[in-house]
């Protein structure tokens, strides 16, 4: 007898671009990795009170943007994307977060996010590229 394994996923999520599968007629969702890279970034990208009924889900990193780009505002950076995803994002533990100021005058910030998904080995980094309006 040979024993077939067969595959679960272990995370799955709905796709906010709430398109319709064109065969099922339901909504896409995001699996396993893809799932739980799509909530990191949400949660980084979620300004505080944003979220009606959770208010406290959130971090500060859009109103980095405005700051001197500075040792303190990497470190700041860094500490409300620890935050976030320590307090709302169990599924994903973080290695490092690394922060660059592209260009000073061009108000630009760019952001990797290195962390393991809970059960799969291998690190997965979800990259932000932030740049202010003028």
């Amino acid at each position: 007898n040979m024993a077939i394994a067969t595959v679960t996923n272990r995370y799955k999520d709905l796709d906010i671009s709430f398109l319709n599968n064109p065969v099922t007629k339901d909504i896409y969702t995001l699996k396993d990795i893809e799932a739980v890279k799509r909530s990191v970034r949400l949660l980084v990208l979620t300004n505080f009170g944003e979220r009606l009924f959770r208010p406290n889900i959130g971090s500060s990193v859009y109103y980095s943007l405005f700051e001197n780009a500075t040792e303190f505002t990497k470190i700041t950076i860094q500490r409300s994307i620890q935050d976030v995803i320590n307090n709302f994002e169990p599924r994903a533990k973080l290695i490092k977060t690394n922060v660059s100021f592209d260009n000073i005058d061009n108000n630009t910030i760019g952001i990797d996010i290195i962390f393991y998904v809970v059960n799969i080995p291998e690190p997965v980094t979800v990259k932000i590229n932030l740049e202010r309006v003028r």
